[in-house]
């Protein structure tokens, strides 16, 4: 992606490139000691490998985390939820780490600033899931009865259970989205000899969608239902998330302004673009946001300095300096 420097806000011609390159995210990068998990406790907030950005919120207060944490944990036989950080197949796709999602979060392509799509990636079912749905818990009933958890209570199922994963494409802007529907286990085949619980890893293809998938949001849905929602536990792995980007001459005029320049607590930007970052000198990124036409960036928390903002769209990006 060719970045375009200048000096004030004015009209900027900008290249976006045509050769393709692709990248796999497999968690390999993290320094993880054996049967071990990062789960955002040090207080770091979001992942970031191979670019691709995944979703972590740490709790202190209850030591509980959302999003993603990654593992290497290789125990698929321990019940509850005291093992929750392991892939019932007892290891990564192709390797050892992987990563557990729980209940909420997204993966991010925008980390890269570049533009492309998230292509595809695999998931399976964590142990704790897994376990819980083939003989059932305290909370959640074993699929196939016709009883909920209590052993006694009809639950109106007949044993026709399932938990489903909805993976969810979306586009840079927000706008346009799609979904891949995936059964982490499924008994509700006339023969029951079909029924299954995932037990290997299975590839979830993106690269059909009429878009190109910057972000992709999960959701979960199961038979298995009580007062506070689902019961089978909001859990799945995942690994090998593939995506490509694209790098060669495509021109586009690109206009965008901002003012004023020098700002004090507020700089306005209008024009082209989807994301916008305010960057330090390293590079380090002190402000994000989604742009659509107008945005007013709240700047009165950055110390006074030169600053380069950065406004990203699908014709190429552009780079300016900015003083406060």
């Amino acid at each position: 992606m060719k970045k375009i420097y200048a000096m004030a806000a004015a009209a900027f011609l900008c290249s976006s490139l045509s050769a393709q390159s692709t990248g796999v995210s497999s968690f390999e990068a993290f320094n993880l000691t054996p049967e071990s998990y990062d789960n955002g406790s040090m207080g770091l907030g979001d992942f970031t490998d191979q670019g691709l950005l995944y979703t972590n919120f740490y709790d202190g207060a209850w030591g509980s985390w959302n999003g993603f944490s990654v593992s290497n944990m290789s125990d698929n036989t321990t019940a509850g939820w005291g093992n929750q950080y392991s892939a019932f197949t007892g290891s990564g796709h192709g390797s050892d780490h992987y990563a557990v999602y729980y209940p909420s979060g997204s993966i991010f392509l925008g980390a890269l600033d570049v533009f492309g799509s998230i292509d595809s990636l695999w998931v399976t079912n964590t142990t704790y899931a897994a376990i819980s749905m083939r003989d059932g818990d305290a909370f959640a009933k074993q699929f196939g009865s016709i009883y909920a958890a209590d052993g006694v209570t009809v639950d109106g199922t007949n044993g026709e259970d399932f938990f489903r994963l909805w993976v969810i494409g979306e586009s840079l802007d927000g706008l346009t989205k799609d979904s891949v529907e995936v059964y982490l286990a499924d008994y509700r085949f006339a023969d029951n000899n079909q029924d299954y619980i995932l037990n290997t890893w299975l590839k979830v293809d993106l690269s059909g969608f009429s878009f190109d998938v910057a972000r992709v949001n999960f959701k979960m849905e199961s038979s298995d239902m009580g007062t506070w929602g689902m019961n089978t536990p909001s859990y799945f792995a995942i690994d090998n998330v593939s995506y490509s980007y694209t790098l060669g001459v495509v021109e586009k005029d690109l206009n965008v302004t901002a003012f004023p320049n020098p700002f004090t607590d507020v700089i306005t930007i209008e024009g082209e673009g989807e994301i916008i970052h305010v960057k330090d000198i390293n590079g380090k990124s002190f402000l994000t946001s989604k742009h659509n036409g107008l945005t007013k960036l709240n700047t009165s928390d950055l110390p006074s300095g030169i600053y380069f903002l950065e406004v990203i769209s699908s014709a190429g990006s552009m780079i300016w300096k900015i003083v406060k």
